[in-house]
């Protein structure tokens, strides 16, 4: 296996500076071929915004309008691009580098001798490597089978679930303990909800965690560009990283997973069938939340009347203007945008 130095030796730090008024920008990456380049890392070269392009290509970020854009991606030259008041640019990367690729966990063709990290193995904690997969005549050992298999006299079937968050490798930065931007164009990430760590790999065969003593937060993007944000919350859960929905200077909402694996429980008596043929990764969802001024975390469920009584006036302009839309952990983030724009 490739062996994997520290996280933070992989990762460029960048600087940041005090952050003024705002537009949203949007646009496009593609190459000099007009191919769009997924998750092309953007971000305003004189602050702290940031962002990954989605699957297609396509972003949208804050920044100071009279600020520069620097795009990059893996195998690419990175770009500076002045804004001039811009608000919608398209932008072409022409290749060149030398940053390597990353496999996809849906990837086949390993070779023979590849430890790799597939969407359903186990983790070895510690080590960065897989399991063994010869137990019990089994692939993927305790962390369930991608395939069909047999045991105990009857045909068993693949896994259900995953102990981890995504299907596949995404793209992530974070901010690190003296508030810098930090990102690596050649490392994708992926969140462990058993063990709350985050995975990067920058060769799809070998992985490491990325360590909280050094950052304050990450952030992970998933394919439709969609962030999802993590802290260090010992308080809402004894793991290293913990998915926060909501952050104000006066209110925070995070989500604890809570995720096991349960094994297969076929058995019959020769007349009735009772169990399960297949292992199968369950999740519980936790919410809670905290009055920064109290600092007391409590539990809640994701309904309009418990954010109005416990957001009180805050929140009400942005419930009324939502009217009959469903709250869900999207309605809660954009809530916590509202909140932060006011």
């Amino acid at each position: 296996m490739k062996a994997i130095i520290t996280a933070t030796s992989l990762l460029l730090v960048l600087g940041t500076v005090a952050l003024g008024q705002t537009v949203t920008v949007k646009g496009t990456v593609n190459n000099q071929k007009g191919q769009p380049i997924p998750y092309a890392f953007v971000r305003d070269a004189q602050h702290n915004y940031a962002t990954f392009a989605d699957s297609t290509g396509a972003f949208k970020i804050k920044v100071d309008p009279s600020s520069t854009l620097s795009v990059g991606a893996s195998n690419y030259k990175d770009v500076q691009l002045k804004l001039d008041n811009k608000t919608d640019v398209n932008i072409v990367l022409s290749e060149g580098g030398d940053d390597g690729n990353v496999a996809s966990l849906k990837s086949g063709g390993q070779g023979s001798n590849s430890e790799f990290l597939r969407a359903r193995d186990q983790l070895v904690s510690g080590t960065g490597t897989v399991a063994a997969r010869a137990q019990s005549g089994r692939e993927g050992g305790a962390g369930g089978s991608d395939v069909t298999l047999v045991k105990a006299g009857f045909v068993g079937e693949p896994t259900r679930g995953s102990r981890y968050l995504f299907e596949d490798w995404v793209p992530g930065c974070g901010i690190n303990k003296e508030d810098g931007l930090v990102v690596e164009k050649a490392n994708m990430y992926n969140y462990d909800k058993i063990g709350g760590d985050i995975l990067f790999t920058n060769d799809g065969k070998s992985m490491a965690k990325v360590s909280t003593s050094q950052l304050k937060s990450f952030t992970l993007y998933d394919k439709k560009g969609h962030a999802h944000l993590y802290e260090n919350a010992p308080e809402i859960n004894n793991k290293p990283f913990v998915e926060v929905l909501l952050k104000t200077s006066k209110y925070i909402i995070y989500k604890r997973v809570d995720t096991k694996l349960s094994k297969a429980d076929y058995h019959t008596d020769g007349v009735l069938e009772m169990g399960h043929r297949y292992d199968e990764y369950q999740d519980i969802d936790r919410y809670f939340f905290v009055n920064t001024a109290e600092n007391k975390p409590h539990k809640i469920s994701l309904k309009k009347s418990v954010l109005k009584n416990l957001m009180g006036s805050d929140a009400d302009a942005f419930i009324t203007a939502q009217g009959s839309r469903d709250v869900d952990e999207e309605y809660v983030k954009d809530l916590g945008n509202s909140l932060n724009n006011k």
